[in-house]
């Protein structure tokens, strides 16, 4: 759950202080690129300016997981004069805005405000040198709990030696992730099996290949099957972990969607409501306060939720330890 505190607090000195607000003349405008449609993160994002009374425009847009389709974005969001645009995910975020140390103002936004949301390492994609400053009309807001604290969550629920990964190697945020995890495997001690999903002809990867990749890691007797912060796995949620449930390979997501809408059966998340309403927090103080993105902080939340599908888990007959229902949240 997010730290309300944090948020709440924040807000109300934002609306305790008119000073600082500049007149307008028409509501804020923010033209929002999706990934791959609409999500719960847009859900609360608007929801944070309605709860604080600040009137804005929401122009969302849909890529469906084709950045190339980002430039003829762009060009709309310039043209319809956006005072913010909202980037979801890595792949979007790159394609506006580009790496630090590679911007062509030819190619990317540098004129107009840019906040992201559902980075997963905005440092290990070459977003950002540093997340306390971007050092650019940039900033954002990760959902992805800390690699550390993930598989100290999913220790919680039972012992483990070998472990399962599926990613999108077209995706710098899973192959990032899928590299940490390879590197906490050696220092941990466990056995991490690895399965990209083949490309096409164009670099894409393939759908039609999730099941069988499913079914050959269960025959490899794994004994999770870790399900990282990739966009290509979640918009395929049903199939992976439907098959996997069909192979009884219980499944840890990074995630929360894959508990939300799939058969994982656990995972330590970051709840995207709240990430959108943290990254609301941020886009108030950019179109509200006049705050140079450069200056607020890439932030995730300060707390996770522990979810426990207790379906699935009653299908694997594999029922949480009383130690993580004490604090966990079950999902029926």
């Amino acid at each position: 759950m997010i730290d309300r505190r944090h948020l709440l607090g924040t807000g109300l000195a934002l609306a305790a202080a008119p000073g600082v607000l500049l007149a307008r003349e028409r509501p804020a405008r923010i033209f929002m690129i999706l990934f791959r449609g609409p999500t719960a993160v847009e859900r609360g994002f608007k929801d944070y300016f309605k709860t604080h009374g600040i009137e804005a425009e929401f122009i969302e847009r849909d890529v469906a997981l084709d950045v190339s389709k980002v430039p003829a974005l762009v060009a709309e969001a310039r043209a319809l004069k956006a005072d913010l645009i909202y980037t979801w995910g890595t792949p979007v975020t790159l394609a506006v805005v580009g790496k630090e140390k590679g911007v062509n103002p030819e190619r990317h936004v540098t004129d107009i405000p840019v906040i992201f949301t559902m980075v997963a390492s905005p440092e290990g994609s070459g977003l950002v040198s540093s997340r306390q400053s971007s050092g650019r009309n940039l900033t954002g807001t990760c959902h992805v709990v800390p690699l550390e604290q993930q598989i100290s969550a999913l220790r919680a629920y039972r012992p483990f030696e070998r472990v399962a990964v599926i990613f999108n190697p077209a995706e710098p945020n899973s192959v990032l992730n899928v590299k940490e995890l390879r590197a906490a495997a050696t220092r941990i001690g466990f056995t991490l099996v690895e399965r990209a999903v083949p490309l096409d002809g164009e670099g894409k990867p393939q759908p039609a290949a999730l099941p069988g990749i499913v079914e050959e890691l269960a025959r490899q007797k794994v004994q999770v099957l870790y399900i990282g912060p990739d966009s290509f796995v979640a918009a395929n949620r049903q199939v992976v972990t439907e098959t996997a449930l069909a192979q009884r390979l219980p499944s840890f997501s990074a995630t929360e969607i894959l508990l939300r809408e799939g058969k994982a059966l656990f995972g330590l998340v970051s709840g995207y409501e709240n990430v959108g309403r943290l990254t609301a927090f941020k886009a108030a103080q950019i179109l509200e306060q006049k705050t140079a993105p450069r200056q607020i902080p890439i932030e995730t939340l300060a707390r996770f939720s522990y979810l426990v599908n207790m379906s699935v888990a009653a299908e694997l007959d594999q029922y949480p330890p009383l130690k993580v229902i004490n604090f966990a949240e079950v999902i029926r």
